[in-house]
């Protein structure tokens, strides 16, 4: 197996929304819930949508209505709803985990941060700037059509490449499969954050340079890598 680059001098985080700096799990389960049983579909538990999520919205009822599948301009519709009620409800139970305001907090004057989410990119940006608003982010973006989505890499290239930063020193955090595959295509560091909706296992299964169980535990390992100009 290739050894993989030592990790020395960070100068950019980019973060993972979902599972990553919030736990949105309910109200993403109450619009595909409310969306499904509108139209005779059955709902999920709480549980279930823990390994549903990452691909987006549009891929997740996909998946959440696979026993009884929308097809053709239904699906477009019926997507249509469930993007619509979300919109009106982003953050009623949404909340970022415990320990991530202190992180970026104590990152926001010492390293470039971003956000790089399967979300679409308005509910990205809204949520982002309700829960953080004096984070300070260089970039936030979400799912656009005309956009590759992760786990293809280029969006995170872009934007070190406009930040003038290397990959290999960049730490991208993410909670699944999607996000690791994600960093190992861009060359970056790949840290999971095992607090959110996968687990340990998965991350590691997926290529993570590093594994973290709560966010103190990443802040405390930027502490020793964080370039100081």
């Amino acid at each position: 197996m290739e050894k993989k680059q030592a990790v020395t001098g960070i100068q950019a985080v980019v973060f993972d929304l979902d599972g990553t700096l919030v736990d949105s799990l309910e109200d993403i389960a109450f619009a595909v819930n409310t969306t499904l049983t509108a139209h005779g579909r059955q709902a999920h538990s709480l549980d279930a949508y823990q390994t549903m999520v990452g691909w987006g919205l549009k891929k997740l009822l996909v998946t959440a209505s696979a026993d009884s599948p929308f097809s053709g301009p239904e699906f477009d519709g019926v997507y249509r709803e469930l993007l619509t009620l979300y919109r009106s409800r982003p953050v009623v139970a949404t909340r970022a985990y415990p320990g991530i305001e202190g992180l970026l907090d104590g990152l926001k004057s010492r390293a470039s941060l971003g956000v790089l989410s399967n979300k679409e990119d308005g509910m990205t940006k809204i949520i982002v700037s309700t829960l953080f608003p004096q984070t300070g982010f260089r970039a936030v973006c979400g799912s656009l059509a005309d956009r590759p989505h992760k786990p293809d890499p280029t969006v995170l290239r872009e934007m070190l490449n406009e930040w003038g930063v290397a990959p290999r020193a960049c730490a991208y955090l993410g909670d699944s499969d999607v996000d690791m595959e994600t960093a190992v295509r861009a060359g970056v560091v790949a840290c999971g954050a095992s607090w959110g909706f996968r687990g340990a296992e998965e991350l590691i299964r997926a290529g993570a340079d590093e594994v973290f169980p709560h966010p103190d535990d990443f802040r405390a390992w930027l502490e020793r890598r964080l370039e100081r100009n």
